[in-house]
C-alpha cells in the first residue's frame, strides 16, 4: 500500500461507526440485535473526543447525567432519580467489578487504569441484573482495557492545566511468541476549583499484564494492579471524607470460544476521617473519629456457552461466588457493642463479612431472519438482604436492512452497602461537648444504633422498553429512539428525626432517628433518548442527543421536581488528512431542587434545598498530529472545559450538586465549577 493510500485508510478507520455489542447479552451481537439500549465508545471515540476521564466521556451518554461535585468526586446516573451517590450503574473493567462495598459505588478518579489504557466502553443503559446480578439497577458500565499488540508499542502523554491540574501516563507492551507483557502507569494531580494551591486529589496508579494465547480465541491472563487516591470524598447526605483510598489487585482469566473463567482478589484500604459534624442547636456534641478500614474480596466466575442442539437457539448460563470481608478497630459492631454478655461490650472494632452467589442463564431464539427473542433469568443469594429473582424478555424485529425494532422487560436489584447497613462510626467529644461523664458513653450506644440498619432491603427496578435504530444514506446517518417507563420502589434514604429532650433540650436518644432506611418512596420513571449521528465525510463526526425524563410518586402520582427534566448534547469531532484533529460539545441541563444539600449546622440538622439552574458545559479539544517516517507518532493540543450559567452572574460558574460557603469560607457540597484549560503533548510508537 502506497504512504498516501495508507494514510486516507487510517483517518477513514478513525471514524468508523462501532456495530457491535458484548456486554448486553455476554457474547458478541450487532449492536442493533441487543436486547438493551447500548452505547459503545471505541479507541478511536476515545481519542477523538478528547475526554481526559471515563465520566467525561459519558456526557455524550444520551441521559447520562454527570455530576461533578470535586475533581476528586464524579458521580453518574440516569433513567431514574437524580443522586449524586453513584451507586445506580455497576461498573466492570475487565469483569472485575469497580462498585465498592463500603459505600456501594465505583470510585471513578482512583481507577486502576488512566484513558489512554482502554480499548472500548460498552453502557448498557437500563437493568442489567439478569446477566450481572447486584448493584446493575440503572445499566452496565463495561470497561475493555487495550490487549496486548502483536508488535512493541509505547505512549507516554503529559497534560497541565488550571486550578493546578496535571497528568502524566506512560504504557509499553511487547509480544515474545505466544506471550505478550504491558505495563502502564500514571499519576494525576488537582487543586480545588476555588484554589488550586489548596490540593484536592493526587492519584498514583500502576498495573502489568502477562498473557500466553494459543489462539486469537484461547488465552490464560494474569494481571497486578495499584491505585491509591488522596482528596476529599462525598458520601451523600453524610458530608465529606477526607482521607485517602488505596486498592490492590490480581486478577486470573482464561477464555476459549465456549468458556470464559475469571478470579481475582481485590484488597482496598482507607484511612478517613468524616468531616461533618454532631452538631445540635449550635452546640457540639461530638466529632467522628479517625478510621482506618481494612478490606478484602475474592471473587470467582465462570461462563459456559454449550454447543447448539438446535441452530436458531443459543444458550449461554454461568455463575459465581463472592466473599467479602472488612475490618476496622475505629468502627463499632451494632450487635455486641450494647451486648452485656459479648466480651465486646462498650469495645470498639468490626469485623464483617458478606457472601454473594450467582448463578444465570440467557438465551436467544431466532425463528426467523427478521425476529429475535432474547430471555434470561438470574438467582441471586447474599448474606444481607433477600434473596432476588432477576427476569429479562425482550425481542427483537428486522424488518428491513439497517432497521431494528425492540421490546423488553426485566427487574433488577442494588443491595444495601456496607455503610447503609452496618456502619456505625466511632466518636471523640472535644472539651466544648456537653457531653459529660456516663453520658458519653449512652451517646456512643445511641451511635452503636444509628446510620447503618441491619435492617435495610433490596431497592427493586421493573424497567419496560421499547427502542428503534435506523441507519440510513448507506450508513451516514444512524437514529436511534428508546422510550422506557420503570417502577422503582422501595429506594433507600438517609431518615433523620431528632426528637429534642424536654429537660436537657438535648437530642432524647431514645426516640431520634438518624439511618438508612427504605422510606425514601417508591417512583415510577417516564422517559425518553433521542440520538442523531451524521457522518458527511470520512473524516467528521456529528452527533446530537436529547433525553428527557419525568419522576412521579408512585402513591400519591405526583411529580417530583428534584430531577432535570432534560438533558442535551450537541457537537462533533474532526481530522484531517494534514493532521489537524478537533472536537467540541454543547451539553446542557435543565433546573430541578436539589433536596440533599450538607446543612452547615451539622448531619443532625435537615438537609437544605437550592434549586440549581440551567446550565450548559462546553467541552472539547484541538490538537495537531504527526506521524514521522519511522513510526513515531507525536500529537499536541488544547483541552477545554468551560462551564457557563446563562442566567446567573457569574455566568462561567456553575454548581452540578447544590452547595454553600459557609461563614467561615468552608465549601459544603458541590464545589463550584469554573473553567479549565488544558495543554497536553503524547507520543507513542
Amino acid at each position: 500500500m502506497a504512504p498516501a493510500q495508507e494514510e486516507d485508510f487510517e483517518v477513514e478507520m478513525f471514524f468508523s461507526e462501532e456495530e457491535t455489542v458484548v456486554s448486553a447479552a455476554r457474547h458478541e451481537q450487532e449492536i442493533g440485535m441487543s436486547p438493551s439500549a447500548v452505547t459503545v465508545f471505541t479507541r478511536e471515540d476515545i481519542e477523538t473526543t478528547g475526554a481526559s476521564t471515563v465520566p467525561d466521556l459519558l456526557r455524550l451518554v444520551p441521559g447520562m447525567d454527570v455530576i461533578t461535585i470535586s475533581p476528586a468526586f464524579t458521580a453518574v446516573t440516569s433513567r431514574l432519580y437524580w443522586t449524586n451517590e453513584n451507586n445506580l450503574y455497576l461498573v466492570l473493567i475487565d469483569g472485575r467489578e469497580m462498585n465498592l462495598e463500603l459505600m456501594g459505588e465505583p470510585p471513578w478518579e482512583i481507577l486502576p487504569i488512566s484513558m489512554e489504557d482502554i480499548e472500548r466502553i460498552e453502557v448498557i443503559r437500563g437493568p442489567g441484573s439478569s446477566l450481572y446480578g447486584p448493584n446493575a439497577v440503572a445499566g452496565v458500565i463495561s470497561i475493555t482495557t487495550r490487549p496486548v499488540g502483536d508488535k512493541t508499542s509505547t505512549f507516554l502523554g503529559f497534560s497541565a492545566g488550571e486550578i493546578g491540574s496535571s497528568h502524566v501516563g506512560a504504557r509499553a507492551s511487547t509480544r515474545v511468541g505466544n506471550w505478550g507483557f504491558s505495563l502502564n502507569g500514571g499519576f494525576e494531580r488537582s487543586g480545588t476549583f476555588s484554589n488550586h494551591r489548596q490540593e484536592s486529589k493526587r492519584v498514583y496508579r500502576v498495573r502489568g499484564t502477562s498473557e500466553y494465547r494459543w489462539s486469537r480465541s484461547e488465552y490464560v491472563l494474569a494481571e497486578g494492579s495499584f491505585a491509591r487516591g488522596d482528596g476529599a470524598l462525598t458520601t451523600g447526605g453524610m458530608g465529606d471524607v477526607d482521607g485517602y483510598i488505596a486498592s490492590a489487585a490480581v486478577r486470573l482469566a482464561y477464555e476459549s470460544e465456549s468458556l470464559r473463567g475469571r478470579l481475582y482478589w481485590n484488597n482496598n484500604w482507607t484511612d478517613m476521617r468524616l468531616t461533618t459534624t454532631l452538631d445540635y442547636g449550635g452546640i457540639r456534641l461530638a466529632d467522628f473519629a479517625p478510621a482506618f478500614i481494612d478490606a478484602h474480596t475474592v471473587d470467582g466466575e465462570v461462563q459456559w456457552t454449550p454447543p447448539r442442539f438446535w441452530q436458531p437457539l443459543l444458550l449461554i448460563t454461568g455463575g459465581g461466588v463472592r466473599l467479602s470481608w472488612l475490618h476496622s478497630d475505629e468502627f463499632i459492631d451494632g450487635d455486641t457493642y450494647t451486648d452485656t454478655t459479648s466480651p465486646d461490650f462498650h469495645q470498639p472494632g468490626i469485623t464483617h463479612m458478606e457472601v454473594r452467589a450467582g448463578a444465570f442463564v440467557h438465551g436467544e431464539v431466532a425463528p426467523a431472519d427478521w425476529v429475535t427473542g432474547t430471555f434470561g433469568l438470574r438467582f441471586d443469594y447474599n448474606n444481607i438482604s433477600d434473596t432476588f429473582l432477576s427476569p429479562r424478555l425482550a425481542v427483537v424485529f428486522q424488518p428491513a436492512s439497517g432497521q431494528f425494532l425492540r421490546l423488553g422487560v426485566a427487574r433488577a436489584f442494588r443491595m444495601p452497602s456496607f455503610r447503609e447497613s452496618n456502619t456505625h462510626i466511632m466518636v471523640e467529644f472535644p472539651d466544648e461537648s456537653p457531653i459529660t461523664g456516663p453520658g458519653q458513653q449512652d451517646f456512643l450506644e445511641f451511635m452503636s444504633k444509628i446510620i447503618g440498619n441491619p435492617n435495610v432491603d433490596n431497592e427493586e427496578l421493573w424497567a419496560f422498553e421499547a427502542g428503534y435504530l435506523g441507519r440510513f444514506l448507506d450508513g451516514q446517518l444512524s437514529v436511534n429512539l428508546e422510550l422506557y417507563c420503570n417502577l422503582h420502589t422501595d429506594l433507600i434514604f438517609l431518615q433523620t428525626e431528632i426528637t429534642p429532650d424536654q429537660t436537657t433540650g438535648l437530642p432524647d436518644l431514645d426516640e431520634s432517628i438518624l439511618t438508612f432506611t427504605n422510606s425514601g418512596g417508591d417512583i415510577y420513571v417516564l422517559g425518553s433518548e433521542l440520538t442523531v449521528r451524521f457522518k458527511p465525510a470520512r473524516s467528521v463526526m456529528l452527533l446530537a442527543t436529547w433525553a428527557h425524563r419525568e419522576v412521579f410518586d408512585l402513591n400519591t402520582n405526583r411529580p417530583w421536581d428534584d430531577c432535570p427534566k432534560n438533558l442535551i448534547s450537541l457537537g462533533g469531532r474532526f481530522q484531517t488528512e494534514a493532521g489537524l484533529v478537533g472536537s467540541l460539545y454543547l451539553h446542557s441541563r435543565s433546573e430541578f431542587m436539589d433536596r440533599w444539600v450538607e446543612n452547615p449546622a451539622g448531619l443532625m440538622a435537615p438537609m437544605l434545598v437550592q434549586h440549581m439552574d440551567n446550565m450548559f458545559l462546553v467541552f472539547g479539544r484541538l490538537g495537531w498530529k504527526i506521524k514521522t517516517k519511522n513510526n513515531i507518532q507525536i500529537e499536541t493540543g488544547l483541552k477545554l472545559f468551560l462551564p457557563v450559567s446563562p442566567s446567573q452572574d457569574p455566568h462561567f460558574r456553575v454548581r452540578e450538586k447544590g452547595g454553600i460557603i459557609t461563614l467561615q469560607g468552608k465549601n459544603l457540597g458541590g464545589e463550584e465549577l469554573i473553567r479549565v484549560v488544558t495543554a497536553y503533548l503524547e507520543g507513542s510508537f
